[in-house]
């Protein structure tokens, strides 16, 4: 008994039990904690969106809509949710709708076709409307939006693949806009005019009228020539690069629209001939407005693309209709511009509102050198006007330039030229008085890149492969000999 007594007095005084005793009690400690922590977000279904650009969290716009929902509306997933592995596309798109669920005026459903094989004709009787399994459908009352894969995903098209692959979602502002759309008593009209060889909608705007139709507006085309008026359904005219001049009968047209309270955007590029547009200028001298046949040079190394002067990274201004882009951090690129001209004879009913400028270096060369000088920056790449003087209140956007978000500027320049589409869709609010429905713009994954030279690449090799392990094993010798002496 005395020897067993000695022994338990030796362990209580080996220095070797105290270290192992306080170790295993510390990663008893840390395993609990880890259990109470992981019990307690079970239990209160806590999750954190950690994504850069939030993938899985409906921004304040969305808020604003589903607050403001007096309908019930009904989304219908049209698959067995429960087969949705975690490395499915669609895992995030119903995470995401979580967030809608929980207003009171949003139902989210998912019904499996194959099991209910009645349910899409009930939706769609006279089968008019194409819907298929794993789309979704948004429902209010006897209106309904279908959303497919392709509405839910940005896209981008690999030249070595031949394949497309995904670069971000799309799918909050679907959602939204088809909930918008659905439980709107009245859907706004854009028209884009044809005739004047413009950028092509449905070849060079795929992207910009994909976003217009998801955030609740109907998008189509006009010819003048074949119209008799503008129609009484348009919420906005859009004029989009033409390189041909009106003629006077749709001038007459376009500002009868005006003159009853009309809105419209006038997009101009450079042109490199003499062509004169006599009967735009007249349509924007009642705004105080006229064309510069000029092309703009950036001149100001960090407001251009590097080695592209002619690409203008421009500075936004500060004013009530930018506000909302936060001007002092917004980069756009608009690639091949012409300056606008503000004329001096102001009038009290019209209101001008600079948009974008170029810096004081800038230069906007005369494509006719006959014209005289060239114009001197800074120089007003796009205006906002308020006119007044008529029967009911008009607005016109006018920029010169009409490519910067075309699908081709944004298949160069990515979220830049993307930019420019926000900075559009946030101009084309404030001309239908809708300042405070902000649009919802694509969420990108994020695919940033460190770039480091060949020096630091190497420092860096050096620090990783060498003096990380080397640092690790000194610490593991030293306390190994520090032990060896307890």
């Amino acid at each position: 008994m005395d020897k067993i007594s000695d022994v338990f007095k030796r362990l209580s005084r080996s220095k070797g039990l105290k270290y192992s005793t306080n170790s295993a009690i510390l990663t008893v400690v840390v395993v609990a904690i880890a259990i109470f922590v992981n019990l307690l977000v079970g239990m209160t279904d806590i999750k954190w969106d950690l994504t850069s650009s939030k993938l899985y969290s409906i921004s304040d716009t969305t808020k604003n809509v589903l607050e403001k929902l007096n309908k019930d509306v009904v989304i219908y997933g049209l698959f067995d949710e429960d087969k949705i592995g975690t490395s499915s596309d669609y895992k995030e798109v119903t995470e995401l709708l979580e967030q809608y669920a929980k207003y009171p005026h949003v139902k989210v459903e998912y019904i499996d076709p194959d099991k209910n094989p009645g349910f899409i004709s009930s939706l769609d009787p006279e089968n008019i409307k194409g819907i298929q399994e794993q789309d979704f459908v948004i429902k209010c009352g006897d209106k309904i939006r279908i959303l497919g894969y392709y509405d839910l995903f940005a896209t981008q098209f690999d030249q070595n693949s031949f394949q497309m692959y995904k670069v971000g979602s799309t799918a909050e502002q679907g959602f939204t806009g088809a909930i918008k759309y659905v439980t709107a008593d009245k859907t706004p009209t854009v028209y884009f005019t044809e005739g004047h060889e413009e950028n092509n909608l449905d070849r060079d705007f795929t992207q910009i009228k994909e976003i217009l139709n998801k955030n609740n507006y109907d998008v189509k085309t006009l010819n003048l020539l074949l119209s008799e008026k503008v129609p009484d359904d348009a919420e906005t005219l859009v004029v989009a690069s033409p390189k041909r001049d009106l003629t006077a009968d749709e001038s007459k047209k376009i500002r009868e629209y005006l003159e009853n309270g009309g809105r419209a955007v006038f997009m101009f590029d450079p042109i490199e001939t003499n062509a004169v547009f006599a009967e735009f200028d007249k349509l924007l001298s009642d705004y105080n407005i006229s064309l510069n046949y000029d092309m703009v040079i950036e001149k100001d190394a960090n407001r251009h693309v590097p080695g592209r002067n002619y690409d203008i990274v421009p500075d936004l201004q500060l004013n009530d209709i930018n506000y909302g882009l936060d001007p002092e951090n917004f980069v756009m690129i608009m690639p091949k511009s012409r300056s606008i001209n503000v004329l001096k004879n102001k009038k009290d009913y019209i209101t001008v509102t600079p948009l974008v400028k170029t810096s004081s270096q800038a230069e906007g060369k005369q494509i006719d050198e006959t014209r005289g000088a060239n114009n001197e920056g800074p120089l007003d790449l796009a205006i906002a006007v308020e006119h007044n003087g008529y029967s009911k209140p008009s607005k016109i956007l006018v920029m010169g330039n009409g490519s910067f978000m075309t699908d081709s500027a944004i298949k160069q320049y990515q979220q830049y030229s993307i930019n420019g589409l926000y900075f559009f869709l946030n101009s084309l609010s404030w001309l239908q008085d809708a300042a405070d429905e902000d649009i919802i713009a694509p969420k990108l994954y994020d695919t940033s890149r460190i770039q480091i030279s060949a020096l630091q690449a190497t420092v860096t090799g050096i620090i990783m492969l060498v003096l990380f392990p080397l640092l690790i094993l000194l610490t593991g010798l030293f306390v190994y000999l520090r032990r060896r002496h307890l």
